[in-house]
């Protein structure tokens, strides 16, 4: 019993095994590749959430920053005598309560 082979037919027969092997392995990466995305999209809204605390800390900080200033500023006028002291200790004491309310703010959350 003789079999003759052709390289035509065996030259297909390889290139079609090595398709077969390259499809599977193509499905196996993007599996992964599916789980990788998931994890990113969850990490992503992560970081929005951290982002929004930052941006809404910094305005409070902002706030806080410029009523001091110009409780600052209100105390260095009241030294200098162009202010009087009721002024200046109200300024004081809305810095006082900028920064309590500040504070509370950071332990409600």
């Amino acid at each position: 019993m003789n079999v003759t082979i052709d390289l035509k037919i065996l030259a297909l027969v390889v290139i079609s095994i090595a398709l077969v092997v390259l499809i599977v392995y193509l499905i196996q990466v993007m599996r992964k590749l599916l789980v990788t995305l998931e994890q990113t999209n969850k990490i992503l809204e992560d970081v929005e959430v951290i982002s929004d605390i930052a941006a809404n800390r910094s305005k409070d900080v902002d706030g806080i920053i410029s009523n001091v200033s110009e409780s600052v500023a209100s105390v260095s006028e009241a030294v200098k005598g162009n202010k009087n002291v009721f002024a200046a200790a109200a300024a004081i004491a809305k810095a006082v309560l900028a920064l309590k309310n500040a504070l509370v703010k950071d332990e409600e959350k």
